[in-house]
C-alpha cells in the first residue's frame, strides 16, 4: 500500500499575530503563509512565475506588515542610532530612509533594515525576521542614553513594478509625484494615516504605505486594489526570483550574524574612520584590515529549471569535492533563462568565471560565479 503525502500545513492560531491585512490576504487567494517577527506572512497567490511577471511588467501590491517597525524616540534617539550601526548618518536628514545594518560587538550583523528619520529624534528602524526590538531595548538599558524604544501601530503595504509610480499619482492625486528615492513623508488616504516611502523589498521601483491605524488595513488594502486595477494590478507576495536577480538579501537566510558586513558586500555601508563611537567598530577595523575569508556571490547552475527554492542550504564543493560554501536561495530566472542563486564561498573561490558543484536534492550540478546583481534594483519613477 502506497502512503499518501499531505500537503504541508501551516497552523493559524492566536499565538502568532495576524496582520491588519489578513482579511483581504483571504479574500484574494493567499495559498500560503510563513511566520516572520511573529506575524502571518503571506508567501503566495497566484504563484512565483505569475507573480514575477507582473512585478517586472505592471504593478504589484501586497501584504508586508510583517516587515515589523521599531520606534526610537527621546532626546538622545540619534545619537543611539549612530550607536547601534556603523553607517555614518551625518547627512541623514529629517524624511530621510536609509539602508543600515546592525553589528555587534564582533561585527557580527545582528540584522539589516531601512531606517526612516521622520522627526528630530524620531526614528522608525525596519529590520529582517528576528528579536532586533530586544536587542536595542537591552542595548539602551545600560547606554546612558535618554531613548524610548516601542513598536508602534506600523503596518506595510508594499506596491511595486515599473506602473507603482502611476498607482500612487492615482491614490493621491499627484501629491507625493516628486518623493525621492529613500525619501519618506507622513500623509494620509481618505483619511487613513500613514507614511509613504520610496522604500521596499522587490528590485523593482517600489514604494511603501505605512500604515499608522491597524484597524483600516482592510480598507486601505480595498482602495489599492481598485485603483490598481486600470494598471493591470496583481496581489503578491515578496518574490523569490526578483530578490535573486537584484542581489536583494534576506535575514537568516542569505547571511546571519555569523558574517559581517564585508562578507555580503555591504562595506559602503561601513565607515570605521567617522568620530562616532558605534558597537563593533575595533572589530571591523580589524576585519577591514585583515582581508575577508568568505564573501557573498552570485552562482549560475546548469540543469533542468530550479522552480521550487531550497528548503535547507545546498553545500557548494570543488573540483575535488571539498565544501568550500553553501547556497542559501536559487531559482529559475524567466528572463534570464538561467538557473541563478545566491551562495556565500570560501574567498579562494569568489572569483568571477570559477568553476563550482552545488550539491541539490536532485543531484550535483555543475555551477560558475558571476558578478551581482543580474539587474540592478530600480530607482527612476517614470510617469510618462
Amino acid at each position: 500500500m502506497t502512503e499518501s503525502k499531505l500537503p504541508l500545513l501551516i497552523g493559524i492560531g492566536t499565538r502568532v499575530r495576524k496582520s491588519p491585512y489578513y482579511e483581504s490576504n483571504l479574500k484574494y487567494g493567499v495559498t500560503g503563509f510563513t511566520v516572520y517577527n511573529k506575524m502571518y506572512l503571506p508567501t503566495a497567490f497566484s504563484g512565483p512565475e505569475k507573480e514575477y511577471e507582473s512585478l517586472i511588467n505592471d504593478v504589484t501590491f501586497g501584504d508586508f506588515a510583517a516587515e515589523r517597525q521599531i520606534e526610537i524616540t527621546g532626546p538622545d534617539a540619534y545619537d543611539f542610532v549612530r550607536y547601534i550601526q556603523p553607517r555614518n548618518l551625518e547627512k541623514c536628514e529629517i524624511g530621510f530612509c536609509k539602508y543600515i545594518l546592525l553589528t555587534d560587538k564582533d561585527g557580527g550583523i545582528i540584522n539589516d533594515a531601512c531606517l526612516l528619520r521622520l522627526e528630530e529624534n524620531k526614528f522608525w528602524i525596519s529590520p529582517g525576521d528576528g528579536d532586533v526590538i530586544l536587542w536595542l531595548q537591552g542595548i539602551a538599558i545600560n547606554s546612558g542614553m535618554n531613548v524610548h524604544i516601542v513598536e508602534p501601530d506600523v503596518s506595510p503595504l508594499q506596491i511595486s513594478g515599473p506602473k507603482s509610480g502611476k498607482l500612487i499619482q492615482k491614490l493621491f492625486d499627484g501629491k507625493h509625484d516628486d518623493l525621492g528615492y529613500y525619501k519618506a513623508a507622513e500623509t494620509s488616504l481618505e483619511e487613513i494615516p500613514m507614511v509613504i516611502a520610496r522604500t521596499g523589498w522587490s528590485g523593482e521601483l517600489s514604494y511603501e504605505l505605512y500604515l499608522q491605524d491597524r484597524k483600516l488595513g482592510n480598507k486601505l488594502f480595498e482602495l489599492v486594489y481598485e485603483a490598481a486595477k486600470e494598471f493591470n494590478g496583481r496581489v503578491i507576495a515578496p518574490n523569490t526570483i526578483r530578490t535573486i536577480e537584484g542581489g536583494i538579501l534576506s535575514y537568516g537566510s542569505d547571511f546571519g550574524r555569523e558574517h559581517n558586513p564585508y562578507t555580503i558586500g555591504m562595506g559602503r555601508l561601513v565607515d570605521v574612520d567617522q568620530e562616532t563611537d558605534f558597537i563593533g567598530k575595533e572589530a571591523l577595523k580589524k576585519i577591514k584590515e585583515n582581508g575577508l575569508k568568505e564573501k557573498l556571490v552570485g552562482i549560475e547552475l546548469d540543469g533542468d529549471p530550479i522552480i521550487k527554492a531550497p528548503e535547507n542550504f545546498w553545500p557548494v564543493h570543488d573540483n575535488d569535492n571539498q565544501k568550500v560554501g553553501r547556497v542559501s536561495r536559487a531559482y529559475y530566472s524567466p528572463r534570464l533563462k538561467k538557473n541563478i542563486a545566491l551562495a556565500i564561498v570560501d574567498i579562494d573561490y569568489s572569483s568571477e568565471g570559477t568553476d563550482i558543484n552545488v550539491a541539490t536534492p536532485n543531484g550535483d550540478l555543475p555551477s560558475k560565479v558571476v558578478k551581482l546583481p543580474w539587474f540592478n534594483a530600480e530607482k527612476e519613477n517614470k510617469l510618462d
